[in-house]
């Protein structure tokens, strides 16, 4: 049963199970209305997606396969806003983020979504097989990338900003623009501009690439296996955008629907999932930290991290291993131990025993492509928007936008001058009250969010435990 995520009911509306509801499509299977563009995917680019394209005026929709918004990638990445240093010079993946650069802090005030601006440290130790030299290398791509104010630090230096460190630091380079974000409030505040402006999302609606077709110039876009004996729905789009991360060179290969003559199989990539683990621990005295701690990128990964969460939360992660599987979030304890002696060498102080708080795995949505893989194809009124590596969150804006300039090469721009609403979340303080009052949901502008990400899971368990401790005062 598809239905679109968990509006709470302010009239007399059939509810599921799940305290959502469905549209007027229990006879027929056909929602009536033609949008101008439908989204496969409910993840951070996908959202970003609706949103801009809704507040340019189109009438939009995006489609998710699970039953809760960002419960992939999306769910599971740093909460780091970077600045793109790592990314190739030339890429698109580079531009977009520069792009959405220029927009995120700005955004993030309009929604009230949480963020510390910390700016990050490149740090160069002893156990690092590069040369001294190499950090003027990373400090020439910073200037590069536009990170004109990036700056080489001594140790001396290094330990004056972050004095829980490790002493044997050789010298960093301080890039000033990255941002800490609340990860998931950030990423489902895209989807509750969306709606506000009209916007509208289904949950547990799974793409059917076979039975789903192009008739004309309007796609039928046909729901994977309803359940429950129901019929499946059916929606109309102008366009599609597949935006379904991991499973978007799946979509992208396989739909062919039965009165399709031409096939949207002009797919030059393959996912290339990577499996990513993190250990999150409580600060102390002896272990906070304000900025990211980076080790030098190679061309294949931006190494592991130690920084600090919106909640001030201690992490250590992302590892990057690359496997077959899409969905294999499985813990493993020797990787787990790694990162404890890795984190232990970068924050002596640090007691990973006792101060740890959980652990997580995420698998990015990579290629075998280095760049991000956003293609328009015309014909079959098709937009793949995939390849989103790591840098997924960062670049959202920009992928928004970008992806929305391609929309108007085949769809006519709304004539209508839209008047876009915009409310800001709520505090957080009534977000984490929500959230353990609904046992894991909080309810933004009418409908109810399951909280998908362990870092804001985290951090909000903790704000409330701080909370119940102060009362006890």
């Amino acid at each position: 049963m598809a239905s679109e995520c968990c509006q709470l009911p302010t009239h007399a509306i059939s509810i599921d199970f799940n305290g959502s509801y469905e549209l007027r499509i229990e006879q027929t299977g056909m929602e009536e209305s033609i949008y101008d563009l439908i989204i496969i995917g409910g993840g951070v680019v996908g959202l970003s997606v609706l949103r801009t394209a809704t507040l340019q005026g189109y009438h939009c929709a995006l489609i998710e396969k699970e039953a809760h918004l960002l419960s992939h990638a999306s769910g599971s990445n740093s909460g780091i806003a970077c600045t793109g240093v790592d990314a190739t010079p030339g890429t698109l993946e580079r531009s977009l983020i520069r792009d959405s650069n220029s927009m995120f802090r700005i955004y993030c005030k309009d929604l009230n979504v949480p963020t510390r601006p910390c700016g990050s440290l490149v740090c160069l130790w002893p156990w690092d097989d590069v040369k001294e030299n190499h950090m003027d290398h990373v400090l020439d791509e910073s200037h590069d990338a536009g990170d004109t104010h990036a700056s080489r630090l001594s140790s001396s230096q290094v330990r004056y900003l972050e004095p829980n460190l490790a002493s044997y630091c050789r010298g960093a380079v301080h890039i000033p623009g990255e941002i800490v974000v609340d990860p998931w409030l950030y990423s489902i505040s895209l989807a509750t501009h969306a709606r506000e402006n009209g916007g509208r999302i289904f949950t547990n609606f799974a793409f059917d690439p076979d039975a789903s077709y192009l008739d004309g110039d309007v796609w039928n876009v046909v729901q994977l296996n309803p359940g429950h004996g129901s019929a499946p729905m059916r929606l109309r789009a102008k366009v599609i955008a597949n935006a379904a991360g991991l499973w978007s060179d799946v979509i992208q290969k396989e739909t062919h629907g039965p009165r399709t003559s031409i096939h949207t199989t002009k797919r030059t990539w393959s996912a290339k999932p990577r499996r990513g683990q993190y250990r999150v621990y409580a600060p102390s005295k002896e272990s906070e930290i304000t900025h990211p701690i980076q080790p030098i990128p190679t061309q294949r990964t931006k190494g592991i991290f130690v920084f600090s969460t919106i909640y001030n939360q201690i992490v250590v992660g992302p590892t990057a291993c690359d496997q077959e599987s899409k969905t294999n979030r499985s813990i493993d304890t020797l990787v787990a131990k790694e990162l404890d002696t890795h984190v232990k060498r970068i924050i002596p102080g640090l007691d990973t025993e006792k101060d740890l708080v959980g652990e997580y795995v995420g698998v990015r949505p990579g290629t075998d492509k280095r760049d991000y893989q956003i293609h328009l194809y015309p014909e079959e009124r098709w937009i793949a928007v995939a390849g989103i590596r790591s840098t997924g969150l960062t670049a959202s804006l920009g992928i928004g936008n970008y992806v929305v300039r391609m929309l108007k090469d085949i769809l006519e721009t709304p004539t209508i001058e839209k008047m876009v609403k915009t409310t800001p979340l709520p505090h957080p303080s009534k977000l984490v009250k929500d959230f353990h009052n609904r046992n894991g949901y909080v309810e933004i502008n009418g409908f109810e969010y399951k909280v998908t990400h362990p870092l804001t899971v985290f951090g909000w368990r903790a704000k409330a435990d701080i909370v119940r401790q102060s009362s006890k005062l």
